[in-house]
């Protein structure tokens, strides 16, 4: 599998946090853009939808794919939830008088929330990608990597 390929599956639901943002030094002043997207995002099911109606699903694969969606996206939406809260307690916590020790401790949470959320996404697109075709898989690919670009360029 290509490289591009991979990291346009990894566009699932068109959610800006990947792999390496998960892994990657945090922006505390980019953290809140980053969950408010991926909530608009996550909210936004005509957008998943219309970008598997252009996949010509067969009716098995479409219920398959809606029962992946509707396992995975409670618990994705309480995992932002979560995400939300740390990051902010962190951010309260920078300004306050915390100990660097409390903020380490803080930050650390915050980092396990966030490989907590990109493995939930993750495991949802594994899932997805079973249920389609290489063909549809292809095709997926250069959708998700489309919204990815308008994302960026709005």
């Amino acid at each position: 599998m290509s490289q591009a390929l991979i990291s346009a599956v990894l566009g699932l639901f068109v959610i800006p946090l990947t792999i390496s943002s998960v892994l990657a030094t945090p922006n505390y002043n980019n953290d809140a853009q980053i969950i408010s997207q991926t909530t608009k995002v996550q909210n936004s099911q005509s957008t998943g939808e219309s970008v598997f109606q252009q996949l010509n699903l067969t009716q098995e694969q479409t219920d398959k794919i809606v029962a992946i969606r509707q396992q995975h996206q409670q618990k994705i939406i309480q995992s932002l939830e979560n995400l939300r809260g740390a990051q902010e307690e962190l951010n309260q916590m920078i300004v306050a008088t915390n100990t660097d020790n409390q903020l380490r401790q803080k930050h650390g949470e915050v980092l396990q929330l966030r490989r907590d959320l990109a493995e939930l996404q993750f495991n949802t697109i594994l899932k997805i990608r079973e249920v389609l075709t290489p063909e549809q898989l292809q095709q997926w690919s250069k959708l998700m990597q489309q919204r990815r670009e308008s994302l960026k360029n709005p």
